[in-house]
């Protein structure tokens, strides 16, 4: 038996997605090749190689299913004279400076005064009203009727540039509509169909006012991003630095996030709470949920998510699961309700990140290893700052080689959609590793405890001066002339041929340390 069964089946349904979706192979073709593999796998006694090909073809039909838009969807109606729109607002508003924007899931289109049944999503942007600062946008569950035309997304401006049509087409969007007063909108009922996600948006604005009242504008924006797994509130200068840094990622909603989550609440679930400990994992898996919910399924929290629940039932099992199993288990949950993640950049650099994090680290650990010891028997010399300073050493040497290893896997992938790379990505995060615990801890604890007198304050206190600290490192810099190097996109061949390069560098690595090994104990 595999002992990573999900893997080749991981790869064999993603490449079954991806035939289907980038080469353009119609689903009938696809089906009759992936067919003919099986049949001549079968009869080669190749029962395993048969399996993975119906697993392909199962990703092939299940992309043309997702793709496959009905009849009566919304973006049929485009040439149409479509005067108005009624729907749902079908998940949490995305407030900007000037505007908000959210999907609505429609239910009928106004067509030459007569209203007609459709369905589909609709992308709405919804523009805030002049002088009206109290302004409250749509919020889930409104069904709203919406006096507008339909319009078809924009694509890029230049070759390579970012496509908001391509984005919007991943999530079954093709139309889009522009409220630019309030008189194109009118609210005419609330239905909601998930109270779940009602109180899990409620929450998620409770921790946003909590920290926008407690702490100053940038830092609040930075801790608010950090806990909600999104930068869309960050200043353009933050994000700037942020992203020429190569710290961006600290503020997507991760594995980290929810190895705190899981760290924090069991701890409160156990240790205060006197649950036995596979009592407390129902519990754990819901808060996870829960917290999903609030930042919104983006496929890094998606993907972190169902790692850690698969990994708290496997304890509850007696069934530990293997790291690399269970990547690939959350690879093909999320492409399996959603295949056209795998074409989005979030995903793609979540999932290479954590891949690299498993099987690149440990040998840069390895490697590694000596300078390391060297570093913290140096700290040691320090008498009575011996312990904090080993501690904060060891933390960023940690943060260190895991940066390395998530560089190496995201390497091509940053080059190919941003066009640019860090030199200082390194190197800045093993300098704000040591922040970002309890910058995450504030985001979390302020909505709780921000009005009892003194623990509020102290939260307030550590919350605003650690994030700043931070911030200071992240913006000097991010704002160095060579901080950040433009190169041209590697193409397909280049990004494929890297890979491969790279897993034959790790073997050969890891055939150097295991030799290592077997001569040190002879």
């Amino acid at each position: 038996m595999l002992k990573r069964p999900l893997l080749p089946v991981g790869i064999a349904f993603a490449a079954g997605i991806v035939l289907s979706g980038v080469f353009g192979v119609p689903l009938a073709v696809a089906m009759v090749g992936l067919v003919f593999g099986c049949a001549f796998a079968a009869a080669r006694r190749a029962f395993g190689i048969a399996l993975l090909f119906l697993v392909a073809a199962a990703g092939a039909l299940r992309y043309e299913v997702h793709t496959a838009l009905p009849p009566d969807d919304v973006s049929r109606f485009l040439r149409a004279r479509t005067s108005a729109v009624v729907g749902r607002v079908a998940s949490d508003v995305d407030l900007r400076d000037d505007r908000a924007l959210f999907p609505l899931a429609v239910r009928a289109v106004e067509v030459a005064g007569r209203l007609v049944p459709a369905s589909g999503r609709l992308m709405v942007i919804y523009y805030r009203p002049r002088g009206a600062p109290n302004w409250r946008p749509p919020d889930y569950g409104d069904v709203l009727l919406i006096r507008s035309g339909l319009s078809r997304p924009s694509g890029p401006s230049n070759p390579g540039d970012f496509s908001w049509r391509d984005y919007l087409a991943r999530q079954r969007i093709h139309a889009v509509s522009y409220v630019r007063s309030p008189r194109q909108g009118e609210r005419l009922a609330s239905d909601a169909p998930s109270p779940l996600v009602v109180l899990a948006l409620r929450a998620k604005r409770r921790l946003a006012d909590s920290v926008a009242a407690a702490l100053p504008p940038d830092e609040a924006a930075v801790v608010t991003s950090m806990a909600l797994g999104s930068y869309v509130g960050l200043p353009a200068r933050l994000l700037s630095n942020f992203t020429r840094t190569g710290t961006l990622h600290l503020l997507a909603a991760s594995g980290f996030n929810c190895a705190v989550l899981i760290a924090v609440f069991g701890f409160v679930l156990v240790r205060l709470g006197k649950l036995p400990r596979k009592q407390a994992h129902p519990a754990l898996i819901l808060i996870l949920v829960f917290y999903m919910l609030m930042v919104g399924a983006k496929p890094s929290i998606v993907r972190a998510t169902v790692m850690a629940t698969l990994m708290l039932l496997g304890v509850l099992v007696n069934r530990p699961g293997d790291v690399l199993n269970l990547l690939f288990a959350a690879a093909i949950v999320i492409l399996a309700i959603n295949p056209a993640d795998i074409f989005d950049v979030s995903f793609q650099l979540s999932f290479a990140a954590v891949l690299a994090l498993i099987t690149a680290l440990p040998a840069i650990q390895e490697v590694a290893k000596p300078w390391g010891a060297n570093l913290q028997v140096r700290w040691r010399r320090l008498g009575w700052l011996s312990r904090a300073a080993v501690f904060t050493v060891k933390d960023a040497w940690q943060a260190f080689t895991a940066t390395a290893a998530a560089t190496l896997g995201t390497l091509p992938l940053s080059a190919h959609y941003f066009n640019q790379l860090s030199l200082v990505s390194i190197a800045v995060n093993a300098i704000v590793a040591a922040a970002v615990l309890p910058i995450f801890a504030v985001g979390l604890l302020l909505p709780v405890f921000s009005s009892v007198p003194g623990i509020g304050d102290s939260l307030s206190f550590v919350g605003t001066n650690v994030t700043r600290l931070a911030l200071s490192a992240i913006n000097w810099f991010g704002e160095l002339p060579h901080s950040c190097l433009s190169v041209p996109s590697p193409g397909a061949v280049g990004i494929i041929g890297y890979y491969v390069l790279l897993a034959v560098g790790l073997r050969y690595a890891y055939s150097i340390l295991a030799g290592r090994k077997r001569a040190g104990g002879s």
